[in-house]
């Protein structure tokens, strides 16, 4: 089973070890605005804010067996009357270089120390910029949603300029800018024109919510230093210690570059979380595979912004701070993934890029950031291929893919396809997708938000949503496979009463493969080894209206069609009653024997 090692590198101290920070801010230039730092979240008063605020030494007390402490500096800017502010900077304390780290008056940053000598403190340092009004004036609608920029701050006329909308990716939608009180958006960006009389002002980059607290945003999580994405594998076993269980068995590292990894639902996470004013998400629990991080390890998460766009991910627990990292430990193989690796959780942040995330934002505005479906070549009927998937978020089909439940068997024992004509498939709704090729990219479903109706007509397809753990029974989350009611889509877009075969072992699986259906007939006596779909319904011979009855009417309509004299609906197989693939008075004369229980 896969179970996650929590890395605890560990050196002793006295207990009651007390850190040491010394953190600092400087308006740049002086007498253009005011700053403050804090090392706690709040809204600094006016009188709070200074032309340069050194905050002293910082102490932080932890318990014995950490080796080193981290904490958040919370930065606020307020420029003067007349100047706007530009950006933070952080300095480096052994050459004074300066790194841009945010574009946004309300920045954070996270700073650690193993310092336990206050003479020693770790001196940290932050710079807020300010500059001079121009003519054109960039600002936001919502600095708790993305930040702006402007090349040429002092601008006057004459001047080429070009303003840019910073949208926090996690929270925030750049919808477009507008000038002045007009309600036209202008939705380029950066947005680039010259400085005259008429095109003199503000210009606000409007914002919305992508309400991440209550809807989620789906993402990928991907390491930067691994590249590898973060996915789950299984929940906790519920009798472990829960200072044990913060991961353990759960998660899993998947290659970036593994050709299935864009068709996995256990790797597309959905991250729900409150949004602060400083580019984090707070109690963030991560949703894969119907479960979350909260149930598998009784722990949420920060979400913290890096100034070069990626993320550290962390959660303190009964008094441990875990960072996730990918230190790339290979576990096991699983089946159609391939090799996977555990990622750990670590007790302190480090400048190691093991420790960062990039959160790849699956939606409209990230093309390349899909999910999609992956059928197998060999399962292909006419110009299609099919597949089937089950998944614990809903999803809207794109790029001419179609989703079919299973409603009934037709009148000749086979499966009958019935379209889902709105292409929004329901969580946990096992369906058959119509592509048109085999890879991910071209077979695009976009995760939705929004809560979709359940389908509430019959279904004899069922899915398997695969949660690996460690109690040693696989039959307590996984579904075996039964020949004698259970039919496996395979070659020819057929279900068959034998299971799949592993690409990665070349054996046969016992069980459900991971996030796929079968159709189950266990209501049906002595079913067939093979069925053929069909979107068809089924044939019925002498029902040439289509109507479910074989009566007159259906002589009426032939004898109609004969002589092409117009019909309302004509079913030529039905009406084809001696299969010669003609409709004469030889059908005629067949329908009138149905009907008269000839044959």
């Amino acid at each position: 089973m896969l179970a996650l090692v929590c890395i605890y590198s560990y050196q002793a101290f006295a207990a009651g070890t007390t850190f040491y920070y010394s953190i600092n801010t400087e308006a740049k230039p002086t007498g253009y605005g005011k700053v403050y730092v804090s090392t706690t979240e709040m809204t600094p008063t006016d009188d709070q804010y200074r032309n340069y605020k050194g905050t002293g030494t910082q102490k932080i007390t932890v318990g014995a067996t950490v080796q080193a402490t981290t904490l958040t500096a919370y930065l606020f800017a307020k420029p003067e009357e007349g100047y706007m502010f530009t950006h933070w900077t952080k300095v480096n304390p052994s050459n004074g270089s300066e790194t841009t780290i945010s574009y946004s008056r309300f920045a954070s940053d996270i700073v650690t120390t193993a310092s336990t000598v206050e003479e020693e403190a770790e001196k940290v340092k932050f710079n807020a910029y300010f500059a001079k009004k121009g003519l054109v004036f960039p600002v936001s609608s919502d600095e708790g949603l993305g930040a702006v920029s402007i090349d040429i701050p002092d601008n006057k006329l004459g001047d080429e300029v070009t303003l840019t909308a910073l949208p926090d990716k996690l929270i925030g939608r750049f919808l477009g800018w507008r000038f002045g009180d007009s309600s036209t958006l202008t939705k380029e960006n950066p947005y680039t024109f010259k400085v005259t009389n008429s095109t003199a002002g503000t210009y606000t980059a409007v914002y919305e919510s992508k309400e991440t607290e209550t809807k989620g945003i789906y993402c990928y999580v991907r390491n930067k230093s691994s590249k590898r994405l973060l996915g789950v594998s299984g929940t906790s076993e519920s009798t472990l210690a829960a200072s044990q269980r913060q991961f353990k068995n759960s998660l899993m590292m998947v290659d970036r570059d593994n050709a299935r990894a864009h068709c996995l639902p256990a790797l597309v996470i959905k991250a729900v979380g409150k949004s602060t004013q400083t580019g984090a998400l707070e109690g963030v629990e991560m949703f894969s595979q119907g479960i979350s991080t909260r149930e598998i390890g009784h722990m949420t998460f920060r979400v913290e912004k890096k100034y070069d766009g990626s993320y550290y991910i962390f959660g303190s627990y009964d008094g441990f701070t875990g960072y996730i990292n990918d230190r790339g430990n290979t576990t096991r193989t699983y089946e159609f993934i391939g090799n996977v690796r555990t990622p750990s959780l670590w007790n302190r942040y480090e400048e190691e890029t093991v420790a960062q995330w990039y959160l790849d934002i699956i939606d409209e505005e990230n093309p390349d950031n899909y999910f999609g479906a992956m059928p197998d070549p060999n399962c292909k009927k006419g110009a299609k291929y099919y597949t089937t998937l089950y998944t614990a978020f809903p999803y809207q089909c794109l790029d001419g893919v179609k989703a079919y439940t299973i409603d009934k068997l037709d009148g000749n024992g086979q499966p009958h396809l019935a379209e889902i004509k709105s292409g929004k498939v329901p969580a946990k709704t096992a369906v058959i997708l119509e592509c048109t090729g085999t890879q991910p990219i071209d077979n695009r479903l976009m995760p939705l938000s929004e809560d979709i109706d359940p389908i509430t007509t019959p279904n004899l397809l069922k899915g398997e949503i695969w949660l690996d753990d460690e109690s040693g029974d696989e039959a307590n989350y996984r579904t075996l496979f039964d020949p004698s009611y259970m039919r496996i889509l395979g070659d020819y877009g057929r279900f068959y009463n034998k299971n799949v075969t592993d690409p990665i072992s070349g054996k046969v699986l016992t069980y459900i493969a991971n996030n796929t259906c079968y159709l189950d007939l266990s209501g049906e006596e002595d079913p067939a080894e093979v069925l053929e779909f069909t979107t068809q319904e089924g044939v019925l011979k002498g029902d040439a209206d289509g109507n479910g009855l074989v009566n007159m009417m259906d002589v009426t309509t032939v004898i109609n069609y004969i002589l092409s004299k117009p019909v309302t609906k004509f079913v030529f197989n039905n009406a084809d009653v001696n299969d010669d693939k003609l409709i004469n008075m030889n059908d005629v004369t067949g329908i009138i024997n149905i009907i008269l229980g000839r044959k």
